[in-house]
């Protein structure tokens, strides 16, 4: 497993460097999609996710779910087009496994097409992407890090 500043990172996942997401391959196309250690702390304590409904058709930017961190919400995006085909019920009622085991707590499945998921990179592609993300948001070591109130930077994911 790769390591980059205090944040694990699985060799055997795909990345989206931009919107700070791992996509775990289930078959078929499908992927469980979750929020990289980074981006939960650059969120903040994660407290609700709320998917959007199953079978939903997303384009690329359209959001797939909220994720509730303190007294703000973020919409997380799906990077490709995509369908939501599942939701994760453990999140139901907290998302505050994803603050603990961000590679645990995946928010949904999404089914995508083979064009769509050339679009996601494996950690040696996604490397460089990440750190440049961690340096945007001056982000030194996952045990150092204080995520900025809304307004001083917090971008969202």
């Amino acid at each position: 497993m790769a390591e980059l500043r205090g944040c694990p990172f699985p060799d055997d996942l795909l990345y989206h460097p931009d919107t700070h997401l791992w996509f775990a391959a289930e078959g078929e196309g499908v992927y469980r999609v979750g929020v990289t250690p980074f981006g939960v702390a650059i969120a903040g304590e994660i407290l609700l996710f709320t998917p959007k409904r199953t079978g939903l058709k997303l384009e690329p930017g359209r959001a797939f779910g909220l994720l509730e961190a303190g007294k703000t919400v973020f919409p997380v995006k799906s990077p490709v087009a995509a369908e939501i085909v599942d939701a994760n019920p453990a999140l139901a009622v907290s998302a505050r496994a994803m603050n603990a085991d961000a590679y645990a707590a995946w928010l949904v499945k999404l089914q995508l097409d083979p064009a769509a998921a050339a679009a996601l990179l494996p950690w040696a592609d996604a490397r460089a992407g990440i750190e440049a993300q961690m340096d945007l948001w001056r982000f030194d070591d996952l045990a150092a890090f204080q995520a900025p109130l809304v307004g001083e930077g917090a971008k969202g994911l």
